[in-house]
């Protein structure tokens, strides 16, 4: 796990010192999640398992080799049911926030890329809404991703927050990494390109 963990830092110190790509801080948005997703439905979204900490630093994180919350929802682009925990593949979870213009250039980069390219397989890739706000821009969320084209599973966190609560996330964009073993490998908040992403994805599943 640390070979993989330390090629996993490698790959994200590299976007983030490839250029000024802040992530959006959450402190001011706490608290303003919405009740029901946008077509009036309750949001069933649970979280079960023992919260990670705060994400202070990319380096010694605290939560790397401990096992994360697991996450229940509904798809918003296609109503089924998703469970964000390791089927004995890798998984990278990335959190959004719709108004976030950080946020909003990653997942149009992405979209854009993924037209002529594909992640490598191998990983599972999730997506959580987080901090939604009606008074804000792109909203609902699942109308955003839908007209980017975004085809991941993308879950909507609940009115109490209690996903970001439970993977420590600060600021967004914000990425988790978690190996085959449902270990925490990395949590990375900025923005990461596509091409990184999808470096990022290789190293994650390491040696062929």
């Amino acid at each position: 796990m640390r070979r993989v963990a330390i090629g996993l830092c490698a790959v994200l110190l590299a976007a983030a010192c490839g250029g000024d790509d802040p992530s959006e801080t959450v402190a001011t948005t706490a608290g303003s999640a919405t009740t029901a997703l946008s077509d009036g439905s309750p949001n069933r979204t649970q979280v079960s398992g023992t919260a990670l900490p705060r994400f202070e630093q990319l380096e010694d994180d605290p939560a790397v080799g401990r096992t994360p919350p697991v996450v229940v929802g509904t798809d918003l682009l296609t109503g089924e049911v998703v469970r964000i925990t390791p089927q004995g593949r890798p998984i990278v979870i990335a959190f959004y926030a719709h108004w976030c213009p950080h946020c909003q250039a990653e997942v149009a980069d992405l979209t854009e890329w993924l037209e002529s390219n594909e992640l490598p397989a191998g990983v599972d890739f999730y997506a959580v809404s987080v901090l939604e706000d009606p008074t804000r821009g792109n909203h609902p969320p699942e109308k955003w991703l839908r007209d980017e084209g975004w085809q991941h599973p993308v879950i909507a966190d609940t009115p109490a927050l209690s996903v970001v609560d439970a993977f420590g996330l600060q600021s967004v964009p914000y990425i988790v990494a978690v190996n085959a073993e449902n270990e925490v490998v990395l949590r990375y908040a900025g923005s990461v390109g596509p091409a990184d992403l999808a470096a990022f994805f290789e190293s994650l599943l390491g040696p062929p």
